[in-house]
């Protein structure tokens, strides 16, 4: 069985036919503005993530580091003071240092 098509057929398809060009127009527009959706996006939830960081996590080191401190504070005897307890960490600094020179 042969197919024949005359002139006329052949030109009824091709004008149908929708036009490339138009077609791959309307493909990279989409895509661009994908493109640019998903880039938003994520600049979205970068600067989301970075305030989280700058302003969360401080709040509790802060906390932290003042229970941390409380708990690990060195208690003195009763008969020393603050001047005492600094003179005595003075002179063990200066008798090391002295014993390094020599």
């Amino acid at each position: 069985m042969e197919i024949t098509a005359t002139q006329e057929v052949v030109n009824n398809v091709i004008a149908s036919a929708p036009d490339n060009s138009r077609i791959i127009g309307q493909s990279l527009q989409i895509t661009l503005i994908g493109m640019l959706i998903l880039f938003v996006s994520l600049l979205i939830i970068w600067g989301v993530m970075e305030l989280l960081v700058r302003f969360v996590k401080d709040a509790p080191e802060k906390a932290e580091a003042e229970e941390s401190a409380a708990a690990n504070a060195p208690t003195l005897p009763v008969g020393d003071n603050d001047l005492n307890l600094k003179s005595k960490a003075a002179a063990a600094a200066a008798g090391y240092v002295l014993s390094k020179k020599g």
